[in-house]
């Protein structure tokens, strides 16, 4: 998640909403009764926050079991409830990047970045082969719903009278990275060519100052 994205999504977040948060990030776990106790709001409001911050996938239940009877239901943060916190991972991995480079380690570079966009392009082709494949509407939506889990901010169109499907990334989520090798975008065009067995053409490109990331795919039968 970009530092835009995570200062959005704080804005989105109203104070007793944001004060829960802070609390299941520290104590890890939270039921309603503790959130009652801590912040002093009634049960049915923090009940309506927990169901509205669930919703928007940064929190999920958990059921802690404490001996006979029923187990308690409490909530904890998910990966996306995590992010909205300071990081340090995007400056950590182009520091890294330099210093494969310097150490004349470009190989390994590339055999991370070619096994990292391998397993992405086998978890795409799983979820969208759920669909049949002349289901082009859901087997785009469940891509672009992948590429926002991502942090890409997708945009998909797709023009049936001439067999084109148009795919804007508007986030880079590799930008820290892409300043020191271009593997990445190299490696996303090639995703989208093995995903659809289609000519990709990037029209657009945030790496040389657009504001997307666009891939023209033409070609595709079942569109």
């Amino acid at each position: 998640m970009s530092a835009r994205n995570i200062l959005n999504q704080w804005v989105m977040i109203s104070g007793s909403k944001k004060q829960l948060v802070d609390l299941i990030k520290k104590r890890g776990a939270v039921s309603i009764d503790e959130a009652s106790q801590v912040t002093e709001l009634a049960k049915s409001t923090l009940r309506e926050h927990f169901l509205q911050l669930e919703r928007d996938g940064l929190i999920q239940r958990d059921y802690l079991r404490q001996g006979p009877g029923r187990p308690t239901l409490q909530y904890r943060l998910t990966g996306k409830g995590h992010k909205l916190y300071p990081s340090h991972e995007a400056e950590l991995m182009r520091g890294l990047m330099k210093f494969l480079k310097k150490e004349g380690e470009e190989e390994l570079i590339r055999k991370f970045f070619e096994s990292f966009w391998n397993k992405r392009l086998e978890k795409a082709e799983r979820l969208m082969g759920e669909y049949p494949v002349d289901d082009t509407a859901n087997r785009l939506e469940t891509l672009s719903g992948m590429l926002a889990e991502e942090g890409f901010m997708p945009e998909c169109k797709v023009d049936i009278q001439n067999g084109e499907v148009e795919i804007q990334e508007c986030n880079c989520p590799f930008g820290e990275i892409v300043g020191e090798t271009r593997l990445p975008c190299k490696l996303e065009a090639e995703f989208f060519q093995k995903l659809f067995g289609a000519k990709v053409e990037r029209a657009t490109h945030i790496a040389d100052g657009d504001y997307s990331c666009t891939y023209r795919i033409s070609g595709i039968n079942d569109v």
